[in-house]
């Protein structure tokens, strides 16, 4: 079945806060097995665009570049969200170059904004940004640009794409590089050598210690460390659900959960964030939508989600 995708749209509603249990099979461990059933459906909704990480700083950050030629994404860190990439596989079609920075922000900002006020996300839609933003004809797929809808629509509902530092975008022609830099990330690496103990007699790995482990449960020589990330582990990994396009996720979107959800109407309010200026503290930050919209301080009024099929149509 075709994939569907529920797109948090408010950052007052936290990660694992929200829970959509109308959809079958319904996605509570203790009803039903898979192996009858088929995969989950609903459960919490995460939304990556308007996650921040364990220090409290927001991971899905504009896109920076270092100077070239060859022009490359910025060197102090890693790129994540859906600014980064777009630069790592839209073609700027004027040239065949890479987007710039600025460009590939204008163009997140306005598909954010669709996403706010509830408009699809078609790949008309969307290349009429692309072309308004990066360059004349610049669009999915287009040249050697490798970007897709179904990514797109992945990224909004909260999986996560990183875009390493310092990475190539141009050759020295200068021409737009099709081979993908970045990807979507996968789970973080929990494993240390100071929770492995491989002196079992078999000589297979015991597994279950911390790296915080008394110096008592640890073996002489053991480096005490955290563990390293390789390749697309990353510590910022959210686990998404992949939800499919149903006639009960259409009747949840019509009539149930997901329908009062999606209403421009829907109203929310948590004293955990501030809605207006005067009350944002350092623990207490601004609530806002995704396009970066302040929630009203008023009414607290704002959509929750937004729900689209594989093509983007809103459903």
């Amino acid at each position: 079945m075709a994939r569907a995708f529920i797109v948090l749209c408010r950052n007052d509603l936290e990660d694992e806060m929200l829970q959509v249990l109308d959809l079958k099979p319904n996605a509570t461990p203790s009803k039903g097995l898979r192996v009858y059933e088929g995969n989950p459906q609903g459960g919490l909704a995460r939304g990556f665009l308007l996650k921040l990480d364990a220090d409290g700083v927001q991971v899905n950050t504009p896109v920076t570049t270092a100077a070239g030629p060859p022009i490359t994404t910025g060197v102090a860190a890693a790129n994540y969200g859906l600014s980064g990439y777009l630069i790592d596989t839209v073609e700027n079609a004027v040239g065949d170059r890479a987007a710039t920075a600025a460009n590939v922000l204008l163009a997140s900002t306005d598909i954010e904004a669709r996403v706010a006020a509830g408009s699809s996300l078609l790949a008309a839609d969307i290349n009429t940004i692309l072309a308004a933003r990066i360059g004349a004809g610049s669009a999915l797929a287009e040249g050697n640009g490798t970007a897709t809808l179904e990514e797109i629509l992945r990224i909004l509902a909260g999986e996560i794409y990183r875009v390493p530092a310092a990475a190539v975008l141009e050759d020295g022609g200068p021409n737009f590089i099709g081979a993908r830099r970045g990807a979507f990330v996968t789970a973080a690496n929990v494993e240390v050598p100071d929770s492995v103990r491989t002196t079992h007699t078999n000589a297979r790995p015991l597994r279950g210690r911390s790296h915080t482990a008394p110096a008592s449960h640890i073996r002489p020589g053991e480096p005490r460390s955290a563990p390293v990330q390789t390749g697309t582990q990353d510590t910022n990994f959210t686990d998404i659900r992949a939800n499919v396009d149903t006639g009960h996720l259409h009747l949840s979107a019509t009539d149930g959960v997901l329908a009062e959800l999606k209403s421009a109407t829907f109203s929310w309010q948590n004293p955990g964030y501030a809605y207006n200026a005067g009350d944002v503290t350092a623990a207490r930050l601004r609530a806002f939508d995704i396009a970066g919209t302040n929630i009203p301080d008023t009414t607290f009024v704002g959509r929750a989600v937004v729900v689209y099929d594989a093509l983007g149509n809103v459903i």
